[in-house]
Formats: structure tokens, C-alpha cells, sequence
């Protein structure tokens, strides 16, 4: 979802959960770019799993009750 490859997106997860809290800075290659945003949702998902996995779900569920409302009321 970020942008970044596979192994960019296990090493920012593993720095985010290897923190005592979210506030922490993180390393330079996660500050900018496509790894800040991994970094990003790494955080959200490691300290607030229900809102990354909320959102996650908002993110399928919308655009399906969308298309329904469309096709249902024509």
C-alpha cells in the first residue's frame, strides 16, 4: 500500500514493533518517501492493530456499498 518492496515494508514493521513507543524517531530511511509512509502504517499496525486493520477493511468495504447503493437504486 505504500510503495515499497517487501523487504523495506518487513524491516520498517519490525523497527516500528522493536520501539518502546510510537513517539520514537525513526531510522533516516524511513523519514521521507515512500518509506515514511511504510513506516507509517508499520506504526499504526504495530500500536493500534484495530484502527490499521478498520481502516484496512474501510478501505474494501466503501467502494462495495458504493457499487451496491448504485446498483440497487439504479
Amino acid at each position: 500500500m505504500s510503495g515499497v518492496d517487501s523487504d523495506t515494508a518487513r524491516r520498517a514493521l519490525h523497527t516500528a514493533g522493536a520501539f518502546d513507543n510510537s513517539s520514537a524517531m525513526p531510522p533516516e530511511e524511513f523519514t521521507v518517501g515512500a518509506g515514511a509512509r511504510c513506516y507509517a502504517l508499520a506504526t499504526i499496525a504495530a500500536y493500534r492493530p484495530l484502527l490499521f486493520w478498520g481502516g484496512f477493511a474501510a478501505i474494501i468495504a466503501v467502494p462495495m456499498l458504493f457499487a451496491v447503493r448504485l446498483l440497487h437504486h439504479g
